[in-house]
C-alpha cells in the first residue's frame, strides 16, 4: 500500500510542484521568492524530494533513501542561501511541502483507495513527516553552515583591513616622529 502511495506521489509530482509553487508565491512570509528570475530557480530541489519521498514510502527502512533526502536537503539549503533567502523562509517552504503532501495528496489518495486503513495512513504520515523534518533540519544546518562561512570570510576581511589600518597608522606615526626629529631647533 505504501509503495502504491509512492507511485501515486510520483505520478502527480508535477501537480504537487505546481500547487507548492502557487502556495509559496502567495505566502507573504516568503518574500525572497520575488527576487528569483524564474520558476526553475524557485522549484530547484522539489522534484528530487518527491522522488526521494516516493522511494522512502516504497522502502521505509532504507538508509539510502534517507541519505538521499538529507543530501538533497543540504543542497537546497546551500542553494537558497546563495539566492538570498532567510532561514525562516527555507523552513516555511518545507512546511508548505508537508501540508500539501500530507494533507491534500494523502487525502486524495485515501479517497481514491478506500482500503487505505488508519494504520497504513499513520505509517505514511509518519514517513512524510520524518522526511520533511529531515529536510528542514538538514536544509537549516546547511544554511547555517553557509552563513558561518560567509561570516568567517567577512571577519577575515575585517581583520585584514584592521591590520592594514594599524600598519598605516604606525607608518604615519613614524613619519611624524621622524619629521619632528629632523626639524631644526631654535
Amino acid at each position: 500500500m505504501l509503495s502504491d502511495l509512492g507511485d501515486d506521489l510520483l505520478a502527480h509530482r508535477k501537480e504537487i510542484v505546481g500547487e507548492w509553487l502557487r502556495a509559496v508565491e502567495q505566502n507573504p512570509d516568503i518574500t525572497s521568492v520575488g527576487h528569483l528570475k524564474d520558476e526553475e530557480e524557485l522549484v530547484d530541489h522539489l522534484p528530487e524530494l518527491c522522488q526521494n519521498l516516493a522511494e522512502l514510502l516504497k522502502a521505509p527502512q532504507s538508509d539510502q533513501s534517507r541519505t538521499q533526502v538529507s543530501r538533497a536537503a543540504r543542497g537546497h539549503g546551500r542553494y537558497r542561501w546563495r539566492q538570498g533567502y532567510r532561514l525562516e523562509e527555507v523552513i516555511r517552504e518545507a512546511s508548505v511541502v508537508r501540508r500539501i503532501i500530507s494533507h491534500s495528496w494523502l487525502d486524495a489518495y485515501a479517497r481514491k483507495v478506500p482500503k487505505l486503513d488508519g494504520k497504513t495512513r499513520r505509517a505514511a504520515e509518519n514517513i512524510i513527516h520524518q522526511a520533511v523534518d529531515d529536510v528542514i533540519s538538514d536544509s537549516a544546518k546547511q544554511f547555517v553552515e553557509e552563513q558561518l562561512k560567509a561570516t568567517s570570510h567577512l571577519n577575515s576581511q575585517l581583520a585584514d583591513a584592521l591590520a592594514e589600518v594599524r600598519r598605516q597608522t604606525r607608518a604615519a606615526d613614524a613619519a611624524k616622529t621622524t619629521k619632528k626629529r629632523k626639524r631644526p631647533s631654535r
